[in-house]
């Protein structure tokens, strides 16, 4: 297995920063000023435009002027302008890019051609039905995006910089190493910083007849499944701890993406670093995908990094 602690860990060149120029695109604006201040980094800020009218307009209900489009690109330029002017106060370098098509789409190319180290965008926090219908313009990228994606929520108003500490839920496999790598260039010049190491364990379904099916366990099967687990984490911990950082390793039992949520708040962490597989459309509708769900739900900035599943 791959580890990221060899891969290499210097400062973030370009930030490519999505914004629909809304309040939380904003704050994910600010996220990457702390980041880019550190780093000496590049702000590329990016704007989608859709000129289509949504698919639920009627077209006869709605009149639009014969410039639509051209008055749409131009307010589109203002706004990158005003945003740029922001980091442009800040000390930062920026460039101004506005692109037309579907947004998740849109940002992960554009991030490719810019060379980004990092994608910063806003989720807007929908749950429940609203979420089903409308879906998430940053959960698709983190779906899909072959970039590092740090996802600012409504409220994450504080600053992240310099990074305190982390939140670093893994199951050892090649994206979560990816994740932390990406999560140690953010560490460049930090000081200090706290590496909470999760791995989240359940019992093998194979054993269930032999417990029962009312939940409770033998604890023979839950301490010998408990020991495995912390007995896994230990090359990765003593990695962590031999490049001076500070590690505590949690291993709990449970659903992944309530555990990372629920300690992120508890250890009120600056950041949650991890990995996600990339399922498809349909397999992620059938079975959900925890790094998208700890996006959704997540009391703080999450810092994901996409690996394509192997077909």
């Amino acid at each position: 297995m791959s580890t990221a602690l060899e891969l290499e860990s210097d400062p973030l060149s370009r930030i490519v920063v999505a914004t629909d120029f809304s309040p939380t695109a904003g704050l994910a604006l600010d996220r990457g000023l702390d980041i880019a201040k550190r780093h000496g980094s590049e702000i590329a800020l990016l704007h989608v435009m859709q000129p289509e009218l949504p698919t639920l307009a009627a077209p006869e209900m709605v009149v639009l002027p014969p410039d639509y489009e051209q008055v749409l690109r131009d307010a589109c330029l203002e706004g990158l302008s005003e945003a740029a002017q922001q980091v442009k106060s800040a000390g930062v370098r920026v460039s101004e890019h506005l692109e037309i098509g579907r947004p998740a789409q849109a940002i992960a190319d554009a991030a490719d051609s810019l060379s980004a180290d990092l994608i910063l965008v806003g989720t807007r926090g929908h749950t429940g039905f609203r979420h089903l219908l409308l879906g998430s313009v940053a959960e698709e990228v983190v779906r899909t995006a072959r970039r590092p994606v740090l996802t600012v929520h409504p409220g994450d108003d504080q600053p992240i910089e310099p990074v305190k500490s982390i939140l670093f839920p893994t199951d050892f496999s090649e994206a979560s190493d990816q994740a932390l790598s990406a999560a140690l260039r953010l560490l460049v010049g930090s000081v200090d910083t706290k590496i909470f190491l999760l791995h989240s364990y359940h019992l093998s379904p194979t054993i269930v007849p032999m417990i029962g099916f009312a939940g409770g366990a033998a604890p023979i099967y839950v301490d010998n499944a408990r020991e495995l687990a912390m007995r896994a984490t230990t090359p990765s911990a003593d990695r962590l701890r031999a490049r001076g950082l500070d590690v505590e390793v949690l291993v709990e039992r449970g659903d992944a993406a309530e555990l990372v949520t629920e300690l992120a708040r508890s250890k009120n962490v600056d950041l949650i670093a991890m990995g996600t597989r990339g399922h498809s459309k349909m397999r992620q509708l059938l079975l959900g995908s925890t790094a998208e769900r700890v996006v959704e739900h997540a009391p703080c900035p999450v810092l994901t990094v996409h690996r394509l599943e192997q077909p």
